[in-house]
């Protein structure tokens, strides 16, 4: 059956192209839910919504070279800023799914509608998150790690903290694009976001030419001012994108209580499934700091690798997401689950493969590491010393980062559908009964140890995955209207 026939079929006409306005039906040749049409939308994601993830590994690869201090702080204090950035930024990421759907119902006026609250969530969260400035000492200490490297988690946390309003603003302007369909927009705006940022990176913390060495401080500067060119950039195309489609952008720039609280009521169970899944993340990394600077390093290190195997993971999540809301919204069930599996195939052939090559040839993916570590000798010699360690805990990241794929590809769809509650209350259950609670058990053990630890971490992945794709399997995402329920 045609693209179009199957729009037709569900009571839409495949109107074409408008004024550069996407419609229902898609491009000819690409099939409602085929893996065409997914990797259509998805190639661009995989290399732009990574970036904050980029952002991180450039600047550990960087502090790699730096010093030891700032290389076992980076993660923690990136992670914890993600913790409380992430519950505004996963509602305010929720305004794709709106506009994804809307898009699919054809619905003009409320894309732009949701947009617009998506960005007064933008302003209003990045001026309280300000406030939490001056607890992160206190907070990194709770963990009972060195001074040293505390002094190091809050400089850089407050640096990001205290600039979190352009990462909000850049990923609410993202939506508009993402939520139609539109990532090659978002591609190139966020990789040359990356470009900037591992260049000021390398400026700022050796202070290279008329630059301040800043150290840890200048990573996080890098990081915003990446972030604050994103916006000019977003900004610039939403203007000349509202204006080509003869879309009034003022129209709707006012809060309104009956769409905001819709949004919100979707929203925040997203944004609560990123904060639940993180901090849990965040209060492992305490807990494996306790034994030392070392394990820390080491697993710091395991994670960036991690997180460069999950950089395709987001794109498709996202993808999915969009693709999955926009079927929805057409009323194209089907298509919806076509999707979904379709991207579960990609993702497993994704992991596996990246699974093969570290339990293959673990030294590789340390490689990029040792080209910064390579101009001091102290910091070499300690990368030198934490390898062994690290390969070990690479077999770890092998084996969960499969389940991985399930659980971001399935809870991806489930958002997309608007079933955000189920993911929260799982990754929370899971994350922290699972893996946080048994972690810190085993360090106040006779016997504590940095393997002992990745198990309860990859128990806890593989959990998720599997949960995950029953809830898909049961079907009840299917019974939930979303763009029914609101109106302009």
């Amino acid at each position: 059956m045609s693209a179009e026939k199957e729009y037709e079929n569900a009571g839409i006409a495949p109107v074409k192209e408008e004024h550069g306005l996407s419609t229902a039906a898609p491009a000819a040749g690409r099939k409602p839910g085929g893996i065409r049409e997914l990797l259509h939308v998805a190639f661009p994601l995989v290399l732009s919504s990574g970036s904050l993830s980029l952002m991180s590994a450039a600047d550990r690869m960087i502090l790699a070279g730096y010093s030891a201090d700032g290389l076992a702080a980076v993660t923690p204090a990136s992670m914890l800023h993600w913790t409380v950035v992430c519950i505004p930024l996963g509602t305010i990421l929720y305004a794709n799914t709106f506009i994804s759907q809307f898009d699919g119902a054809g619905k003009r006026d409320m894309m732009l509608a949701t947009w617009w609250q998506s960005v007064w969530l933008a302003v209003i969260s990045g001026v309280l998150l300000i406030g939490c400035i001056p607890f992160s000492g206190q907070i990194f200490r709770l963990a009972g790690q060195p001074e040293a490297i505390v002094i190091q988690e809050s400089i850089y946390f407050n640096t990001l903290c205290a600039g979190s309003i352009l990462l909000l603003l850049s990923t609410a302007l993202s939506c508009w694009f993402s939520g139609r369909q539109k990532t090659a927009v978002i591609m190139y705006v966020n990789m040359l976001g990356v470009l900037v940022n591992c260049g000021l990176d390398y400026l700022f913390v050796f202070g290279i030419g008329p630059f301040p060495e800043m150290g840890i401080r200048g990573a996080a500067l890098a990081t915003l001012l990446a972030r604050a060119g994103d916006i000019s950039i977003f900004l610039f195309l939403m203007i000349r994108s509202v204006r080509h489609e003869k879309l009034v952008l003022m129209e709707h720039w006012k809060p309104r209580r009956d769409l905001m609280l819709q949004y919100l009521h979707y929203g925040v169970p997203s944004g609560l499934h990123y904060f639940v899944d993180n901090s849990g993340f965040t209060t492992f990394l305490l807990i494996v700091g306790s034994l030392g600077r070392d394990a820390l390093a080491a697993t710091n290190l395991a994670f960036s690798v991690n997180g460069l195997i999950f950089v395709p993971l987001l794109g498709f999540g996202t993808a999915i997401q969009t693709l999955v809301g926009h079927h929805l919204g057409a009323g194209l069930t089907s298509a919806a689950s076509r999707t979904t599996w379709n991207a579960v195939f990609l993702g497993v052939f994704w992991t596996g493969v990246a699974a093969f090559l570290l339990i293959a040839v673990p030294e590789v993916a340390l490689r990029p590491f040792s080209w910064f570590a390579s101009g001091k000798a102290d910091a070499a010699a300690s990368l030198q010393t934490l390898t062994p360690t690290v390969i070990t805990l690479l077999k770890f990241v092998a084996i969960y980062s499969i389940f991985d794929a399930l659980a971001v590809v399935f809870s991806s769809a489930l958002r997309g559908a608007g079933d955000t509650v189920f993911p929260m209350l799982l990754t929370m259950c899971s994350s922290w009964f699972v893996m946080v609670v048994p972690a810190a058990i085993i360090v106040w053990s006779a016997s504590p140890s940095l393997t002992k630890l990745w198990l309860t971490c990859s128990i806890h992945i593989s959990l998720t995955g599997g949960f995950m794709c029953l809830r898909f399997l049961s079907g009840r995402w299917k019974r939930i209207r979303l763009v029914s329920e609101c109106s302009v």
